[in-house]
């Protein structure tokens, strides 16, 4: 090397050294002061100039610098007092730690109502976005889900005030059910993949895509009107601070469950795919399908029971987020992968069935085994730019697949012992595009415009059953009618495009006024055939009920001593579609400074068809074609900053379901009841008053709010059994009027400072229902709603330690509910009611550092017993009819951020 480059590379090493010397790092933590919980997105600067950089989604931030003089550092964040460091030397400093405690301005309150999108996430945040609101609402955030231990939006809105879930994840508000609410994914409205409910199953939701749950039970014009228990807004996370990688993992299981003997069925692959049955199958007729039968296998799997282990439920969750500079503008990303496999076993259940002077009907004990895998992605990208300007997407794909094996043993009606095989594997799927954007046209003027395409399917692929009977020691098959031994393919799916935009104008200081539009159009195609096996022939000899491939195969099928048969009639499908066109108009005005009026007038045109079949194959078309005006009252009286009184009142819908206005007959297995939809249904319209009085603690999270209410139901829509052929058949009717009343209670307290809070939400509820005269079989003429508990207490302790270099949180969560009617009783005999039901878990967390994390769940603690009754109206005495055991679950998951 020469003299000359040596002298260069020793010129710029000093220039290296030189500049590393003037650089210095600033790194920390930002929370909030009083719920200790981080703040996302707030903005760290030295004052004078551009750098800067915003904390990211456990708090932290990271701030290199430059130069020797001393300088200041502000930190800023929306609504919370701006914190100033002043005189900052960089001198023999590389490294400098510095956690920031925020307070809450609350005089900042009315800017983010006007200004402000939802981005929220931590407690303090929402609640002041609570207290803010126009109109009344709950909400509930990812932290204060990730500390209670929530890990599905369906978990989280059973914490909500006045809100259950009954059988099949039905959602109960206040009383009514799953039809009277709606559900909205960030604003936009989502179809379910469930033909008997209005609502998309809510843990198809992990909270570990969820920004926060909103939930408001009253009315306002710029929504659906279609809802008169509540509206659920779930909203998808996305990156609003530094760059993040992060991984989870977690392992768990019932204590019932885990290792343990567990069943499942024959299948094909993994529970990633689907099995549908092939096109080339569906299309041919009962005759070629014959004679292509005992030539080939058509399904591939066997009703044969495999034995296993359980193992431990495993899962895991990765994020990404990202964000770059463009141009005045900034793009941000977040990408979420997540799956969980979890297992389930039921021992020593049994259900029974009485008659009106209280014997047995039949009295069955079943063992059930069940696997459910859950995956979830999200892709959010957005595109900030000018003031408050902005353009989103989302993508969210859910999927969830149960695989169900039940074994059942006992007598029926006519003491035949008998023993049922049963499979069921079932898929849901949702994939929801959504577009939006967010425009301040000028200083007065802002438009909003979102629209979304979104796909829902639930496959319930080769559902198989096998009956045997007992008769002393020896087993054989049953075979009064072909109906015995069977398999079932049934496939919906359903496509909603939804357009909405809106226009707001600000007059005065706070007045606002707001009109748009909706166009929301819904397609849906099902498609069901059973395949029958006749086993007159057949004889077999039968010591392992498990283990069926010795005669129920392939050789037998060929030879003829099975006869398979297609039915695939054309009662067994439908189509059905609906368009809704709305316009709405409403205005926030204060006519003084303490009393905001929100008030609205909504149109909706719906108009909805369903194409079925009758019995005898006669192709028909119902058709239900209404507009309506609904007009919705929302008063504020802000008595002072802490007390807030609101009354609403409002005029919504009610409308039939597309399977309850098809009227073909539909069986979901032997010894199911047969439902049939009635092309007779109109509309029910709901009458709702709300009065709220509202406390909020000045600088805490302290809260207590009470609220009566009372709705009046014109021609609700009642599900109704009917006598058909001497068996009971479900339908659908309008009833007369029902009511619905009660009184809700919530509060947050924090006993401790910064160490012990507790929380306590319950409602009373009083429901009634008047049956239409002749219209039913019904024990009762008037008995409250079907899945309505008169009470509900959820209550939770959280406690909080100040630790050294860690972050713990301790939380116990209590849940009660109400007796509620499950199944409503006929021909004399009483409804069925599942007893009161008491849950405990116990939830821990601890943040080691800014990279690791660990959270320990105990499920029901109590390991409470679901048990249901029945009374036995001549003799008034309550007779307990079917009882089973979830079990105590327990999770553990570990976390690492990058």
């Amino acid at each position: 090397m020469s003299i000359k480059q040596q002298r260069t590379k020793t010129f710029c090493l000093c220039i290296l050294l030189s500049l590393s010397s003037m650089a210095s790092v600033i790194k920390g933590v930002i929370i909030d002061k009083q719920t200790k919980e981080p703040l996302i997105g707030a903005t760290v600067q030295v004052v004078g100039t551009t750098l800067g950089v915003t904390s990211d989604l456990d708090g932290n931030y990271e701030l290199t610098t430059q130069g020797k003089q001393p300088y200041a550092i502000e930190v800023k964040y929306v609504s919370y007092k701006t914190i100033r460091l002043e005189q900052i030397n960089p001198k023999d400093m590389r490294q400098l730690i510095l956690n920031f405690e925020m307070e809450a301005d609350t005089k900042e309150i009315d800017e983010v109502m006007v200004i402000g999108r939802k981005n929220l996430e931590n407690e303090k945040a929402l609640l002041l976005e609570r207290q803010s609101a126009s109109i009344a609402i709950e909400n509930m955030g990812a932290k204060e889900m990730s500390l209670k231990g929530i890990s599905t939006v369906a978990d989280g809105v059973k914490k909500i005030t006045g809100i259950s879930l009954a059988e099949a994840g039905q959602l109960v508000v206040r009383g009514l059910g799953d039809r009277y609410s709606a559900t909205t994914l960030n604003g936009l409205p989502i179809a379910s993949p469930n033909p008997d409910n209005k609502l998309i199953p809510l843990d198809l939701f992990p909270s570990s895509t969820v920004k926060n749950i909103t939930v408001s039970k009253v009315y306002q014009a710029s929504e659906f009107a279609d809802y008169s228990g509540a509206h659920i807004d779930i909203s998808t996370r996305e990156n609003t601070g530094n760059d993040f990688f992060s991984l989870s993992l977690s392992t768990g299981g019932k204590v019932n469950t885990l290792l343990g003997e567990f069943y499942q069925s024959d299948r094909i692959g993994t529970r990633l795919k689907t099995n549908s049955l092939s096109s080339h199958i569906k299309d041919m007729s009962a005759s070629t399908f014959a004679d292509y039968a005992k030539k080939n296998d058509p399904f591939g799997t066997s009703f044969s029971i495999s034995n296993n282990k359980a193992l431990p439920d495993l899962g895991g969750t990765i994020g990404i987020g990202k964000s770059w500079d463009i141009g005045k503008g900034k793009l941000s990303i977040l990408g979420s992968l997540g799956i969980d496999n979890e297992q389930q076993t039921l021992k020593d259940a049994y259900i029974t069935t009485l008659n009106a002077q209280g014997e047995k009907i039949n009295n069955f004990a079943y063992d059930g085994y069940t696997t459910e895998q859950k995956m979830a992605a999200l892709v959010s990208v957005g595109y900030s730019f000018r003031k408050s300007d902005r353009v989103g997407y989302t993508l969210f794909f859910a999927r969830n697949a149960v695989d169900d094996y039940k074994l059942r043993e006992g007598y029926d009606y006519e003491g035949v012992n008998l023993i049922g095989s049963n499979s069921t594997f079932h898929v849901y799927r949702l994939l929801n595009h959504q577009l939006s954007g967010l425009h301040q046209l000028s200083s007065r003027w802002k438009l909003n415009w979102s629209g979304s395409y979104g796909s829902t399917s639930s496959d319930e692929p080769d559902r198989r059953q096998v009956m045997y009977r007992r008769d002393e020691d020896k087993l054989s098959l049953f075979k009064l009618n072909k109906q015995e031994t069977m398999r079932y393919f049934g496939e919906l799916s359903e496509t909603e495009w939804v357009g909405d935009v809106r226009l707001s104008y600000q007059f005065g200081e706070n007045n606002l006024v707001r009109f748009g539009g909706t166009y929301k159009d819904k397609s849906r195609d099902y498609y069901s055939t059973r395949f029958y096996y006749n086993l007159n022939k057949l004889n077999p000899s039968i010591d392992n009920i498990y283990n069926t491939d010795g005669f129920l195969n392939q050789e037998n099928i060929a030879n003829g001593n099975i006869s398979l048969t297609k039915d695939a009639q054309p009662k067994s499908k439908y189509f059905a579609g609906n368009t809704l066109s709305a316009a709405f108009a409403e205005v926030d005005y204060y006519p003084l400074s303490s009393l905001l009026v929100n008030a609205g007038l909504r149109y909706e045109q719906a108009d909805q068809w369903v194409r079925y079949w009758t019995d005898g194959g006669t192709e028909k078309k119902s058709t239900l074609n209404k507009g309506d005006f609904f007009p919705a009252l929302n008063l504020k009286y802000t008595i002072n900053p802490k007390n807030i009184l609101r009354l609403s009142a409002s005029r919504t819908v009610t409308r039939p379901s597309f399977i309850e206005m098809a009227p073909f007959l539909y069986k979901e297995s032997y010894g199911s009841a047969e439902v049939r939809g009635n092309d007779a249904l109109q509309n029910g319209y709901n009458v709702n008053i709300d009065l709220r009085y509202e406390y909020f603690a000045e600088g805490t999270n302290d809260l207590f709010a009470v609220t009566a209410y009372y709705k009046s139901l014109l021609s609700p829509i009642e599900r109704v059994q009917e006598s058909s052929g001497g068996s009971a058949v479900h339908s659908f009717r309008n009833a007369d009027n029902g009511l619905a009343t009660g009184l809700e209670i919530e509060f947050r307290k924090e006993i401790i400072k910064d160490l012990l809070r507790i929380g306590m939400n319950a409602s009373y509820m009083y429901t009634n229902v008047v049956l239409p005269e002749n219209g039913g079989v019904y024990t009762d003429s008037q008995r409250a709603l079907q899945g309505a508990s008169p009470y509900l207490v959820n209550a939770d302790v959280s406690y909080t330690p100040q630790l050294k270099s860690s972050r713990l949180a301790l939380s116990l969560l209590y849940n009660l509910q109400g007796p509620r009617i499950q199944t409503v009783g006929i021909y004399g005999v009483g409804n069925i009611v599942q007893s009161p039901l008491h849950a405990l878990d116990f939830i821990a967390n601890c943040q080691f550092n800014q990279h690791w994390s660990v959270k320990l769940q105990v499920k029901d603690l109590l390991n409470s017993t679901v048990r249901f009754t029945q009374e036995v109206k001549k003799t008034g005495e309550e007779i307990e009819v079917e009882a089973f055991q979830p079990g105590i679950g327990g999770q553990l998951s570990v976390t690492y951020q990058f």
